[in-house]
């Protein structure tokens, strides 16, 4: 099929064809597996967004698509002119960077990473094999100045030559959230108020210093209290640092310090209203233990979680295959899923409120939550697939990562915005939990164990 028939609902402006030299890579398999996996998991199959059937493909895409329009607003807005020599520089490999920062996503999307989790894998990790080890040639072949290690330094934000790179696919304010937001947005009929477009407008490259005046002026006066032998050689070495920076995306007016509000306020319904929406929740929680169930039965082996060159063959459909012929508890929840019938929602509460839960959350330790799992599963007299526990991280605005340059200085955009340091204090790493019960074989179940099941999270009284 051609590429140059593909039309976007998100940027009327798309043009395919400017992207002619991407065409090879995009239709590899690798990137057009994307098409055959959901954007947002199992949300069209449940709950409130049966149009949500938008898939990682046209993500990958716009976000593509984005970087080059990013890209040339930077290079516009940006003064010095080594740092626009380097955005012209890096043009390429970021577009081809922005294609491919989604290719290690799993069947559902998100559904898997908790699998990937318990076999010390992520899908960030799976992109750096895929590209590194099945895409690199194929990469070579569109343009031999392409470093394959920059590619995947981009992606996963530890590019160390220059830190804007960073920003640009993984920041606050990056290509890939700007896509997804507003396509997920379309979607899911959620209305939102901003558009990539004119943020990007408002955004330049400048030179963030490693160290306020404030800092250095109290580290020097620290140092002149003190007995320290050589304060005056250390007096000057802080005078050195004063001259280090590094080049970051900034916000260059207060026009765009609106435009990332609106986004952030954006995204910050995006996560309350669709995100994290229940049944959705449920039933990709539902998935997720099924395919657990099926590696422990020996029905499939964990390498096709690990390899990359199998991790690729599958996608939405081949897993539905997968846990189809497995059987048993496997094909049950395939068929429940088709069905409607999904988990009930028994107990919720936040993981900071439940000790035992809690320890383990930090210390990533699998076998301790499954063991909280069966624990509960006994107390409900039921088999523990039959009780699913849920871990919900609610992720925040960092500080210190994005900056605003207004009136000539240059500040942490919450130190700018009202608006923004209350969305960061609001909602700073918090996370929740939910335990989901099968309806259908735990019919004996009320406030008691309720009560029950939080003493075995950890928790005190009347945790709901």
């Amino acid at each position: 099929m051609s590429l140059f028939r593909i039309k976007d609902p998100i940027y009327p402006d798309f043009k395919i064809d400017e992207y002619k030299s991407n065409f090879a890579l995009m239709q590899s398999y690798a990137v057009n597996r994307l098409r055959f996996i959901k954007q947002l998991g199992l949300k069209a199959y449940s709950g409130r967004f049966p149009s949500a059937n938008h898939t990682r493909y046209e993500h990958s895409i716009g976000a593509m698509h984005l970087s080059r329009q990013f890209c040339d607003q930077l290079y516009k807005n940006t003064q010095d002119l080594d740092l626009r020599g380097s955005i012209k520089e890096y043009g390429p490999t970021i577009q081809i960077a922005a294609l491919l920062h989604d290719i290690g996503h799993g069947p559902f999307s998100h559904v898997i990473d908790d699998i990937l989790g318990i076999f010390g894998e992520s899908h960030e990790k799976m992109t750096v094999k895929i590209i590194e080890g099945l895409l690199a040639d194929d990469i070579r072949n569109l343009d031999p100045s392409i470093d394959i290690k920059d590619v995947c330094a981009i992606i996963l934000g530890n590019h160390s030559e220059h830190a804007y790179l960073n920003d640009v696919i993984h920041g606050h304010f990056d290509v890939d959230r700007m896509d997804y937001l507003a396509r997920d947005a379309y979607f899911t009929a959620t209305e939102y108020q901003w558009r990539a477009y004119s943020l990007m407008q408002s955004m330049k490259i400048s030179k963030i210093p490693q160290l306020t005046n404030r800092k250095l002026d109290a580290m020097k006066k620290e140092i002149e209290s003190s007995r320290i032998p050589k304060r005056k050689e250390i007096r000057d070495a802080i005078d050195l640092v004063k001259d280090l920076w590094t080049d970051h995306v900034c916000i260059c007016n207060e026009e765009g310090v609106v435009h990332a509000e609106m986004m952030l306020v954006t995204r910050r319904a995006m996560y309350e209203n669709v995100y994290y929406e229940t049944s959705s929740r449920i039933a990709e929680k539902m998935i997720s233990n099924a395919i657990l169930w099926m590696i422990k039965q020996n029905k499939n082996t964990k390498d096709m979680f690990l390899d990359p060159r199998i991790f690729i063959t599958l996608d939405d459909f081949e897993l539905f295959a997968l846990l189809k012929q497995s059987g048993e508890y496997a094909a049950e929840i395939v068929k429940r899923i088709k069905e409607g019938r999904f988990f009930d929602l028994f107990v919720e509460g936040k993981v900071a409120e439940v000790d035992r839960l809690k320890a383990a959350v930090i210390k990533k330790d699998y076998k301790e939550i499954e063991t909280i799992q069966k624990e509960i599963a006994k107390e409900l007299q039921t088999e523990p697939e039959r009780v699913l526990l849920d871990i919900i991280v609610k992720k925040g605005f960092e500080r210190n990562r994005v900056f605003a340059q207004i009136g000539g200085k240059v500040k942490p955009l919450e130190e700018v915005s009202a608006i923004i340091e209350a969305l960061v204090s609001s909602i700073e790493k918090e996370m929740t939990f939910g335990i989901y019960v099968d309806g259908e074989k735990v019919k004996k179940k009320n406030n008691k164990h309720k009560q029950t099941i939080v003493n075995i999270l950890g928790g005190k009284e009347n945790t709901q």
